[in-house]
């Protein structure tokens, strides 16, 4: 594997410069029937609007339709959310071509998970398994059981059950969203991180950018172990093939 880029920008000036951006981060334009943005709706930390609705205009210039899909918490139900965080009210804006949709009600679909560390097989949306564009858009945060979440912990919304954390948690956390991990391939991650944005392909290589951004060790965050662990990578030598833009 070669250099991995990762760019950061600030994130007042990240909602103009999006394409170029994403760009630059390596998502490649194709013609899709639809786009699906897996957003933090129903978690603690929410993405900015602004971002949001300029990804979903950039989208719909190669897309058909755009697709928000969250999943049910044990706290919000995606629905209540979406016209909470005014994602409702961007329907207006882009009419039938945006789609908001809770994901706990579509087909699902179980995916044997390659190199288990918690599940067998993962069930995951229907939807989610089938887009042609994966758009993972995180918030970084701390969290109880993965110390942070981020790009790889965002993925974990997409598991279809509402009381998650009974499922879930008893199994380990950071070895769930490994396993998740190795199903999900997003084609483009962005993270917000205080006053910055993190984009790349790598879910991982976004993650470890963002945990510096957020002053947190990456090296001691547990699912990023278990994910070089799959890769039969060490974490030093992973961290220098990541090649960070600054894009100001």
């Amino acid at each position: 594997m070669g250099a991995i880029p990762v760019i950061i920008s600030d994130l007042d000036s990240a909602p103009n410069r999006l394409p170029e951006l994403l760009s630059r981060a390596g998502l490649g334009l194709r013609k899709a029937p639809y786009a699906l943005v897996k957003s933090n709706i129903c978690g603690l930390y929410h993405p900015k609007i602004d971002l949001l609705s300029r990804l979903i205009e950039f989208l719909l210039s190669f897309s058909e339709l755009v697709i928000i899909g969250e999943t049910r918490s044990m706290v919000h139900d995606p629905e209540e959310q979406f016209n909470r965080l005014g994602l409702t009210a961007l329907t207006g804006r882009f009419g039938r071509r945006l789609k908001l949709i809770d994901l706990s009600d579509d087909r699902s679909i179980k995916i044997r998970v390659p190199h288990p560390h918690a599940l067998n097989e993962v069930e995951l949306p229907t939807t989610a398994l089938k887009a042609e564009v994966l758009i993972n858009l995180a918030k970084m945060g701390t969290h109880s059981s993965t110390r942070i979440t981020g790009a790889l912990k965002n993925l974990f919304g997409l598991l279809p059950e509402k009381h998650k954390y009974s499922v879930y948690h008893p199994l380990g956390m950071n070895e769930v969203v490994t396993d998740i991990s190795q199903i999900v391939k997003p084609h483009i991650n962005i993270v917000e991180v205080k006053d910055k944005v993190v984009l790349g392909v790598d879910a991982l290589a976004v993650d470890i950018v963002a945990c510096r951004l957020f002053n947190i060790d990456p090296s001691r965050v547990e699912h990023f172990q278990f994910v070089l662990q799959d890769r039969l990578e060490e974490f030093e030598t992973f961290s220098k093939k990541i090649r960070v833009m600054d894009s100001r």
